[in-house]
């Protein structure tokens, strides 16, 4: 690495590592053993690695780990209900209304291809700038602009029509 990445940044970006493999659908001990993996991973090959790029390399690392891991496991997600909230059913009904719009929004981005998938987690959950997008990705700015107008554009297709198909 051409310069040395501080002990703050590498948390941060662990942080937004564990938080973007968790939006992919890892559960959360899945997703602390991918970070914890990938950071090792570019302990190894430390010298190797600009500080620039040092961020898109792990995210791609983590993923290519998460997708393996994805592979072996044929993964399959469970939902688990909160115990101490069965007590309260005004907070019951608002917790389902959130988890179904939760769904419906998770389902309509699952139903995107994985590259569009991708963008819109990168851009509008971790903030990402575009040229980090581009680094992260291996494209040109003015690409990533374009796909993410068209992922956009997907989204709120596919969402609209998801929501006139709802039952009323």
């Amino acid at each position: 690495m051409k310069s040395r990445i501080s002990n703050d940044e590498l948390i941060k970006v662990m942080n937004e590592l564990y938080y973007y493999l968790i939006k992919q659908g890892a559960d959360s001990e899945t997703a602390k053993d991918i970070v914890q993996e990938s950071v090792y991973k570019s302990m190894i090959h430390i010298e190797s690695i600009d500080t620039d790029k040092y961020k898109a390399w792990l995210f791609r690392v983590a993923i290519n780990l998460y997708y393996d891991y994805c592979r072996k496991n044929k993964k399959t997600q469970f939902l688990l209900l909160d115990e101490n909230l069965v007590s309260n059913s005004k907070l019951i009904d608002d917790l389902m209304i959130a988890k179904e719009n939760q769904n419906q929004f998770k389902n309509t981005l699952d139903r995107l291809p994985l590259i569009f998938k991708q963008l819109l987690l990168l851009k509008y959950d971790l903030e990402w700038s575009y040229q980090q997008i581009a680094e992260y990705l291996e494209l040109k700015p003015s690409v990533v602009k374009t796909y993410l107008a068209r992922a956009r554009a997907k989204f709120k297709e596919l969402y609209r029509r998801e929501e006139n198909e709802r039952p009323k």
